[in-house]
């Protein structure tokens, strides 16, 4: 129910900004906070115990999470594709602007 919910719906919201940008650190504190409270059942003005802790409900299911993915290591993920594409693209179009550009 509620991890499909996350899994499926507000971890995939953000994907297209997060492979592009690093993500601050107070957007991944804001969206943690709306994915915990969403889980455990409260909402913004009330707390709800948390029966496992985050980095637990992060973990993947063959180590007893919940599969629920860690922003900050998928938005490195995902730029770390960005740097492995200019890495080895190096002589296209696309990599020499963004060279240029951002050095």
């Amino acid at each position: 129910g509620r991890v499909t919910l996350i899994k499926s719906f507000l971890n995939s919201i953000p994907i297209y900004f997060i492979s592009f940008f690093k993500i601050p650190k107070k957007v991944v504190h804001k969206l943690v906070t709306i994915q915990r409270r969403f889980l455990w059942g409260g909402d913004m003005d009330n707390n709800k115990i948390a029966w496992v802790s985050w980095e637990t409900a992060c973990l993947s299911k063959e180590k007893g999470g919940l599969g629920i993915r860690d922003l900050t290591k998928f938005n490195q993920a995902l730029l770390g594709k960005w740097k492995w594409d200019l890495f080895h693209h190096q002589g296209d179009l696309w990599a020499r602007v963004l060279d240029s550009k951002y050095g």
